[in-house]
């Protein structure tokens, strides 16, 4: 199960990826966590500092499994360049708006 915790922001998320024709990267890299819930682990995301993003954490039968950044790239962000606001590295080759999974 996926708890939200985010205070919106996930709302936020859906509707921006349906407003800017980003639906399948949204719903392509939101599977990811998803897989884990599925899977029996619990799946909590939080707001994150970075625009469009959140953090989750994936624990199973209480303990760690994982955490990290549900991470939105865009122009803001070089891409995914590794600057401000997200301080993340995208290793797509192409250059493109959309959410990635960091850990």
């Amino acid at each position: 199960m996926i708890t939200d915790f985010s205070n919106g922001r996930l709302d936020e998320i859906i509707a921006f990826a349906n407003e800017h024709g980003l639906t399948e990267s949204y719903e392509k890299t939101f599977a990811r966590l998803e897989r884990h819930s599925q899977n029996g682990c619990q799946v909590k995301i939080y707001s994150d500092f970075a625009p469009l993003s959140l953090y989750f954490e994936i624990t199973r039968d209480g303990l760690f499994v994982l955490n990290g950044g549900f991470i939105f790239h865009g122009l803001h962000d070089g891409f995914g360049s590794g600057s401000g606001p997200t301080f993340s590295v995208s290793l797509e080759a192409e250059r493109k708006a959309g959410w990635s999974i960091h850990t």
